[in-house]
């Protein structure tokens, strides 16, 4: 038997180990590979969804599978609109970092959703009975949800609170969200879903072009019962809302809705600076070629909570990693001297995308909460999107695809356990593992206002023992060759 034959047949009976527990406390589970295909289900996955009962088969693409979900679960109105919802439930199935709920044939379904090591993603479902006492009564007399004192300290917040009932109806709301919506006062907001007032802030004369950016029910309701992560709408005026899921307790639901249309604004300013850079830089000029990348890079320092020196610092890691590893016989075809400084070129802009990052958590003086983190973490694939939208013709895309790939590459781990999709092995961009590395032993050796520095050792150490964890082993391998050169660039370009 071959080792990949091996391979396969030991992780089905892993998987069908842990199917069977599961199915012992009424747990349902599926798992797909890395392509999406259906690996392997449970009997509890079929008791929970019967519609798959005969018909889901091994090497089964997720996206019959969610058609069938689909067709069992939309009204005949939604059912036009079915591929739509396929869409958004495959880029959920990649992007969740955390449990969400939904109420599914009378019971309340929560589902979690993780990378496995070897590429595959896991989703496991566990349910409970909708007893008939969570079903309170929605009058206007319902008994306050939150003391006075809290309430009053969050009307003084810019940003708008509301706290949704098990049945999505608001319960309380704060003043900001109320001027938020053109609400008239807190009272006409309660007992209401939150889709009806968002449709009523877009009851104010809208003209056509304007009533084209309202979000489509549909789609509120898939965001609001599924998504795992905050998500943007848009309410007249122009003004983009971002609505972060703060916090469940028991039966009620906290969110924040936070108005980001100045960072949108700036965003969108962004882009015409790169268009119009891109328009300079197809003449093909060194020189503007330079230009191009001075105003990527100071506005990647603008919205930087780092230093400039960090940027110097991991520029210099890069090359001396890219020789390195090409002088040990590793990636040669990927390391010519015109790849090697491309990365050097490309590296300053790895962060560029928390020029799409909120103020108040960018630059936090301390740790991040856990919904602070989940935004943060957004910034690679901002800067991921950034840098493609600059791409023109073929001689000018190696440059910006290097940096679209570090931006959106350089936190993914090496057994897949980082972000933002999970990415393993070599399927991460040779770019991207290099900078993994550089930009943490910068952070290690580097004090910040919420932590002490590393000694350079330590710093060394901790990358050695993350070898074929979150590190590249042969860019591991590079780095033990050239800690002597990392602790002098750290020094020489100290903060």
């Amino acid at each position: 038997m071959s080792k990949s034959a091996l391979s396969l047949r030991v992780n089905r009976q892993f998987l069908s180990t842990i199917g069977d527990a599961l199915d012992g406390v009424k747990t349902a589970m599926c798992v797909f590979d890395e392509r999406d295909h259906t690996v392997y289900w449970n009997r509890t996955f079929l008791n929970l969804f019967p519609e798959h009962i005969g018909k889901v088969f091994e090497g089964e693409p997720y996206r019959d599978n969610l058609k069938r979900f689909y067709s069992a679960r939309l009204s005949s109105a939604d059912l036009l609109n079915i591929e739509h919802f396929i869409s958004m439930g495959i880029d959920r199935h990649h992007a969740q970092m955390r449990p969400y709920s939904f109420d599914h044939r009378d019971q309340r379904v929560h589902v979690s959703s993780l990378p496995l090591p070897n590429g595959q993603r896991v989703r496991i479902w566990n349910t409970e009975k909708l007893a008939q006492h969570e079903r309170r009564a929605h009058s206007p007399q319902a008994k306050a949800v939150i003391s006075d004192e809290t309430a009053e300290l969050l009307d003084r917040l810019p940003d708008g609170v509301m706290i949704c009932d098990h049945d999505g109806r608001l319960k309380w709301v704060n003043q900001a969200f109320v001027d938020m919506y053109g609400c008239r006062d807190q009272q006409t907001c309660l007992n209401h879903s939150f889709f009806y007032v968002y449709d009523q802030a877009w009851q104010q004369g809208q003209s056509p072009e304007a009533l084209a950016l309202k979000k489509p029910r549909a789609d509120l309701i898939e965001q609001f019962n599924f998504s795992g992560t905050p998500f943007d709408l848009i309410l007249p005026g122009n003004r983009t809302i971002r609505v972060i899921t703060s916090k469940t307790v028991h039966q009620d639901t906290i969110y924040t809705h936070m108005d980001v249309s100045e960072l949108e604004l700036q965003k969108s300013l962004l882009m015409q600076a790169q268009a119009q850079l891109l328009d300079l830089a197809h003449q093909k000029s060194d020189y503007l070629e330079e230009q191009m990348l001075s105003t990527l890079n100071a506005i990647a320092l603008a919205r930087d909570n780092e230093t400039g020196q960090h940027i110097l610092r991991t520029q210099r890691y890069v090359k001396t990693l890219a020789l390195r590893l090409r002088t040990l016989g590793h990636y040669l075809e990927e390391l010519s001297d015109t790849d090697v400084d491309t990365m050097y070129k490309a590296a300053p802009l790895h962060d560029i995308g928390k020029v799409g990052i909120p103020d108040n958590i960018l630059l936090k003086p301390g740790r991040l909460t856990e919904d602070e983190w989940l935004i943060m973490k957004t910034h690679a694939i901002i800067g991921e999107n950034t840098l493609a939208a600059t791409k023109r013709d073929k001689e000018q895309n190696k440059l910006i695809t290097v940096a679209k790939n570090i931006a959106g590459g350089h936190h993914e781990w090496w057994n897949g356990a980082g972000y933002p999709r999970g990415l393993q092995g070599n399927k991460i961009p040779l770019e991207a593992r290099i900078m993994a590395l550089a930009d943490v032993y910068d952070a290690l050796v580097s004090e910040r206002v919420y932590k002490k520095n590393w000694t350079h050792e330590s710093a060394v150490q901790f990358i050695s023992e993350k070898k074929e964890i979150q590190f590249d082993p042969l860019v591991v391998e590079a780095f033990l060759s050239e800690t002597d050169a990392f602790k002098q660039i750290a020094i020489a370009f100290k903060d």
